[in-house]
């Protein structure tokens, strides 16, 4: 992977252990244990008081920090001491060291110790880590009892005995880990750090996160959402982080990631992250050698709502032809165990040609009667035959162990009880569906429709200015029907909805802004048990993905117009309204809209009333978790040839026009741009150049119509580096289009977004023979160096000053 900011402090080639001035400190003869426990390991020094054990003795040792005859990656400080943790940072950084590990406590304030982790330039890992393990490298730098073993699935937890509690576990079932990382209490680097440099992590194919909070939701929310794009990620988090349980469950389903409820649906789903195939359309069939188990695993679905496959005549006669009267046929299908191996295959086999059936469940208790070679063999051979899932749920302990090891390593999702089976087949069903929201990248509406914000806007401002801050009768009307949310008075019979409707905006502590919908709601103001919550912005799918949980198919004639299948539009666009009022006006504090009806004309009738908070310091959009589409950003430009072009950044659906931007440059401007001979863009790259975060990183695409048909001509982006103050850039033109005065423009408006999100240093790789490029960066006034690790490449950079942005700011003004 490209070196991260984080690389040497999660991957670290070389430690120094600070081992303070006690021999006999626990943590520290821990510690040396644990990184004693394989030959295998990144060098380690010993700096301070020498253990008097075995394990201090296979480590070079020094006194002092002054000693080392070298900069290592990590210092790991272990040992009690009277030295201060500003003087351990401070002696650090003097010699080269800019991580460090804390497996210990500081009575530093967080704000102290933060302003000196600035001064020095030195990342921090706690305090109270329980620390770090790399089993691949070697690496076990952490107080957990288990050193996990070498695997594809990593593990983020803010509590020690959680993390090491799950890699004892995952240990006794052959599950393997890439990466350990116990955080302790952040101060320095945080979840959404962790999680940037894990989902850039090759190794760490799937991630397991136990969260105690989350830092600054927006960013944490980005991560995630970055992360769950290219791997699958599971979080199971502590009283709900503080925040109201359905917002965090609304939060966790628009970035990707599936949520768990306890510490168990961590193992469940760590059974079926690294191992399981993609879900098709269609039931889960249970086939077992015991009736009991299968009472457990029906139960457990029903509870799940996982949907048992019921064979049809013509399955059912090819199954019951398998049994030959030796068992029972079903969604949960019983064969005697006295039966061969080979019946259980047989029927699995059978039921996936059907295609009503999306996976399989195979579930053996141990028996004297069952030759477990003999299955292992055939269900590794079934396994490689199919394109649908095969699970495996091997009850019992013995050799049961054993082989629950040796079936999962084949690649096969392997259990130990039903109930856990059932919630890793949940748990792929939930990932599936969340990667459909976080694909969503909606506005907030204002723009595609004749809302008058400002006018709005200016409205809340002056009640809020005249110590009103509750809104309700006309006044309020007035202000919603600039939202198109025309509050009038109509009979119930004429209503298209023939249940109250209750929604509200408020405030959620952890994520802010939030939209609950019930259905039936009278109380004015309560939250319903029925509620359901979303998180603005919305769009149509979103909005329908919120009404069906409120409502499941086929009951949802609440809501339905009157071909029976599809959500009434003016419900639809009512919510729309709401999610775009809710954006656009963080004035709004809460918004009651109570009693709701919906007239044929889109019209409502019912109660309302507002509070209202003076929003003045925040920048656009800043009280949303989750940001909408940066309309903002869009800009009408005429170039030098007297083309009219539109400025905007990407959006999802522009993967096609991507692809052929790249296609039509020429072999030499795609070398430039990417320093590789590419022909084409694989999907992942267009992927990740089309489904961008809008907090972390932007894309400008420079939009020409061409006989009816709008051509991508150029584009600039920028995504951050991970390290909360820099960013890499990179521009590109059409062949045709060069000399116009667009990349300047493309760049300035790049610069002036990475400023507006507290970026302070923009670099660039730049290929040293691209002298063309080179002039273009100076005339903007990034200062060029040579590429120290590659002197094929040059380095442009840019400080984002005040004065700079003034500039730039003007420049663009009076393009």
């Amino acid at each position: 992977m490209p070196h991260h900011a984080l690389q040497s402090l999660l991957a670290p080639r070389s430690a120094v252990v600070l081992t303070g001035e006690d021999p006999h400190d626990p943590i520290l003869l821990a510690l040396l244990k644990a990184l004693a426990s394989t030959s295998k390991r990144p060098e380690i020094c010993l700096v301070g008081v020498a253990p008097d054990v075995p394990e201090g003795k296979l480590f070079e040792q020094k006194l002092t920090l002054n000693e080392l005859n070298k900069p290592y990656d990590l210092a790991i400080h272990a040992g009690t001491t009277n030295e201060s943790i500003e003087d351990i940072v401070a002696a650090c950084a003097k010699m080269g060291i800019h991580t460090l590990l804390m497996l210990s406590w500081t009575g530093t304030s967080d704000t102290v110790l933060r302003d000196c982790l600035r001064q020095h330039k030195v990342r921090l890992l706690g305090p109270n880590s329980f620390g770090i393990c790399r089993p691949k490298q070697g690496l076990f730098a952490w107080l957990g009892l288990t050193q996990p073993i070498p695997g594809r699935l990593a593990l983020m937890s803010q509590s020690g005995t959680v993390a090491s509690a799950l890699v004892d576990w995952s240990t006794w079932q052959g599950i393997g880990f890439s990466q350990v990382v116990s955080m302790g209490a952040p101060v320095d680097v945080m979840p959404s750090q962790i999680l940037d440099y894990l989902s850039n992590d090759f190794e760490s194919q799937a991630i397991l996160m136990y969260l105690q909070s989350v830092g600054k939701p927006t960013r944490f929310l980005s991560s995630l959402r970055a992360a769950s794009r290219s791997k699958p990620v599971a979080v199971v988090t502590e009283h709900n982080l503080g925040a109201d349980p359905r917002v965090l469950d609304a939060a966790l389903n628009r970035t990707g990631a599936v949520r768990g409820r306890r510490l168990n649906d961590l193992i469940g789903a760590a059974s079926v992250m690294t191992n399981a195939r993609r879900i098709k359309e269609g039931s889960l069939m249970i086939i077992g050698n015991g009736a009991g188990p299968g009472e457990l695993a029906s139960q457990r679905a029903s509870e799940l709502n996982v949907a048992l496959l019921a064979p049809q005549e013509n399955l059912r006669h090819k199954l019951e032809n398998i049994v030959s009267g030796r068992g029972h046929v079903g969604p949960v299908s019983t064969v005697w165990a006295s039966c061969a191996s080979d019946v259980f295959v047989d029927m699995a086999r059978t039921a996936l040609e059907d295609e009503q059936c999306c996976a399989v469940l195979l579930m053996l208790s141990p028996t004297a009667l069952i030759d477990l070679s003999s299955f292992y063999e055939q269900v590794i051979e079934l396994h490689r035959q199919q394109k649908k899932l095969v699970m495996v749920c091997l009850l019992g302990g013995g050799e049961m162990v054993t082989m629950r090891t040796r079936i999962n390593e084949a690649g096969i999702p392997t259990f130990r009880t039903p109930e856990t089976a059932l919630e890793g087949f949940q748990f792929l069903e939930q990932f599936q569906r969340n990667q459909r929201l976080a694909k969503q990248s909606p506005d907030s509406n204002a723009a595609d429709e004749t809302f008058n914000v400002e006018q709005a806007r200016q409205r809340l401002q002056d009640y809020v200015a005249a110590n009103k801050t509750r809104l309700e009768g006309d006044e309020l009307k007035a202000v919603l029907s600039l939202f198109h949310l025309e509050m009038v008075s109509f009979s119930r019979n004429d209503s298209i909805i023939h249940a109250a409707l209750h929604v509200r905006i408020f405030q959620d502590p952890i994520f802010g802004t939030a939209i609950g919908v019930a259905l039936g709601g009278s109380e004015q103001g309560a939250p319903q048990k029925s509620e359901v919550v979303g998180l603005p912005p919305l769009n149509t799918l979103l909005v329908r993905d919120l009404l069906t949980q409120l409502l499941p198919l086929p009951s949802q004639h609440s809501f339905t117009s009157n071909n029976k299948k599809q959500i009434h539009p003016h419900i639809e666009r009512f919510l729309l309204n709401v999610s775009s009022l809710a954006c656009e006006l963080p004035e709004c504090q809460t918004l009651q809209l109570s009693k709701l009806y919906v007239n044929k004309h889109g019209q409502l009738n019912g109660e309302a009333f507002a509070t209202l908070t003076s929003c003045h310091h925040l920048r656009r959009y800043e009280h949303l978790a989750i940001q909408p589409y940066p309309r903002q950003w869009v800009q009408q430009l005429t170039l030098r040839n007297n083309f009219n072009v539109t400025v905007r950044p990407v959006r999802p659906e522009d993967a096609p026009m991507i692809a052929q931007f790249v296609k039509s440059m020429s072999k030499q401007t795609r070398y430039l741009r990417f320093i590789s001979n590419i022909e084409e863009l694989t999907p992942r790259m267009l992927a990740s150049m089309s489904h961008i975060d809008y907090d972390r990183e932007m894309a400008f695409m420079a939009v020409h119509t061409i006989n009816g048909q709008d051509t991508l001509i150029g584009t600039s982006r920028y995504i951050d580096n991970f390290d909360d103050h820099s960013c890499e850039f990179a521009v590109v033109l059409g062949d045709d289009y060069q000399g116009l005065g667009l990349a300047s423009y493309l760049m300035k408006q790049l610069i002036l977004v990475a400023a507006d999100k507290d970026i302070h240093l923009m670099k660039g790789i730049v290929l040293a023979e691209n002298k063309r490029m080179l002039t273009f960066c100076k005339h903007l006034g990034f200062t060029i160096k040579r590429d120290p690790d590659d002197f094929g490449q040059m380095i442009a950079e840019l400080s984002l000053t005040p004065n700079t942005i003034e500039k730039f700011k003007h420049s663009v003004k009076n393009a």
